[in-house]
């Protein structure tokens, strides 16, 4: 297993499609803090305070929309690239056991997503000093630093139950078109259209005026959790336990049944 994590590993270091990705997601989280720094200072917008929350920049990770679309789609590629450039035919037949190559994937596809999380963050607290020492927005060194460090690792989790998903889709039903498609609409958050409707049917069958299928599914609560303000954070942790285990189990029944080609 160890050996076969630190293949994926290093075929995942070795690509540059990762390393373009990563450096453009960088770059262009940097540039769009200080453009909204700008735009900020140049327009009279009222907001509900002078400074940035060091806090913040760390539990936003991304600052740009729709940064998520080229975590998933990066992630989907590299879980669909041994199965289209025929490389698993060569290694499946080499492992004790299948189940071991999604295992690996699965390791080696959230050490990816941290990748994207972590310099989403170093990115975002780069742009903040920037704007900070060019006086538009001066820094907040407030005391829930550590709460915004626990909302980061939360939305990594979150995105690992996503990711688990992509999987399914990649390695189960090995369909890269599908995922793709999945992976962005769940990056714009196109599917809270139909929890929307899902939520106006329930509330009228069954008269649940309150009820929120969103904070029952992943790709919402990424964008809602937060530990400073104790937002849907429990239900976070469930959730995402939920569809790891559920979306890796059937990964593994699946790829086990099915021949590898």
């Amino acid at each position: 297993m160890a050996n076969l994590i630190k293949m994926d590993l290093r075929r995942l270091l070795h690509s540059k499609s990762f390393i373009v990705l990563l450096s453009v997601t960088v770059g262009i989280n940097i540039v769009f803090n200080i453009l909204i720094a700008i735009i900020m200072k140049l327009l009279p917008i009222k907001s509900g305070s002078p400074f940035t929350e060091v806090s913040s920049l760390i539990s936003d990770v991304f600052n740009f929309p729709f940064a998520l679309i080229i975590v998933f789609v990066a992630v989907t590629g590299f879980f669909y690239s041994d199965i289209s450039g025929g490389f698993i035919k060569n290694i499946a037949g080499q492992v004790p056991r299948r189940s071991d190559l999604i295992i690996s994937k699965f390791v080696s596809g959230s050490i990816m997503s941290l990748s994207f999380f972590c310099l989403g963050t170093v990115s975002n607290l780069i742009g903040g000093f920037i704007v900070s020492v060019f006086g538009l927005i001066p820094l907040s060194y407030e005391t829930s630093i550590a709460a915004g460090l626990l909302t980061l690792l939360l939305k990594w989790f979150i995105s690992i139950g996503i990711l688990s998903v992509l999987l399914f889709v990649t390695n189960a039903l090995r369909s890269k078109v599908l995922a793709v498609v999945l992976a962005v609409l769940i990056g714009t958050g196109s599917l809270g259209l139909a929890y929307m409707g899902v939520n106006s049917a329930v509330a009228n069958l069954f008269h649940i005026p309150d009820f929120d299928l969103g904070m029952y599914m992943p790709d919402t609560l990424i964008s809602r959790v937060n530990v400073v303000e104790n937002t849907a954070v429990l239900n976070s942790v469930i959730v995402s336990i939920v569809f790891i285990a559920v979306f890796l189990a059937l990964t593994i029944y699946v790829f086990n049944k099915r021949d590898i080609k």
